[in-house]
Formats: structure tokens, C-alpha cells, sequence
């Protein structure tokens, strides 16, 4: 009996086990979305070697129905990506993470002004 990894690599993406264990549950064609969400996004998120950045995500669902989660990402240099966890949230989490990260941007643009 051997101990199973806590993650995978594949895409060159660290795959987390938290991250797989919320992908298994959805809709395949869902699954797919927040993937294509994921390479479109992940390029945006800022390399640093100390914390996670989260990112919310939203994406339509096959009745056009909005599904809102959120993203752990470890992003310590190009070549290491880690997506650590996906939870899926209402939209009220969902709008109040995403008013945060833009009034955390706005704070760490005019200090660097």
C-alpha cells in the first residue's frame, strides 16, 4: 500500500488534491469551462513565492446559468503553477472577493504612484 501524491502535474499545472476532489463533483462540460477560465486567467496572477493569490472565477453554466467558485493559485515562478483548491460560492461571496481584490489593486497602485 503505497501513499498517493497530493497533487499531479499536467497542462504544466501542480494539481492539487483539493483542487481535483471539487473538479470530480461538477459537470464534465462545466469542468471544461472553468478550465478554459483557468488558461485564459492564471497567465494574469502576479509570481509570488510567499502566499496564494485567490481568483474569482465565474463562468455559464449549459443553461446559461452563472456558477461562481473561487481559486487558490501558487504561482512561484512561470514554470511552477500550482492550482491548489477550487470551491465553488454563491454569488454574494463571489461579488464581495471581487469588490475586495479591486479595492486591494487600487491601494497597491497609488502606493506605487
Amino acid at each position: 500500500m503505497g501513499v498517493e501524491p497530493k497533487y499531479t502535474t499536467d497542462a504544466g499545472f501542480d494539481i492539487g488534491e483539493d483542487f481535483l476532489e471539487t473538479l470530480q463533483y461538477l459537470d464534465i462540460r462545466l469542468g471544461i469551462k472553468i478550465a478554459r477560465f483557468i488558461a485564459e486567467k492564471v497567465k494574469n496572477v502576479e509570481t509570488n513565492d510567499l502566499v496564494s493569490t485567490i481568483l474569482e472565477g465565474l463562468v455559464m453554466d449549459d443553461n446559461n446559468q452563472p456558477v461562481t467558485f473561487i481559486l487558490e493559485i501558487i504561482k512561484s515562478n512561470e514554470s511552477n503553477i500550482m492550482l491548489s483548491d477550487l470551491e465553488l460560492v454563491d454569488m454574494d461571496e463571489y461579488l464581495d472577493l471581487l469588490n475586495l481584490n479591486k479595492k486591494t489593486n487600487g491601494l497597491n497602485q497609488s502606493k506605487n504612484n
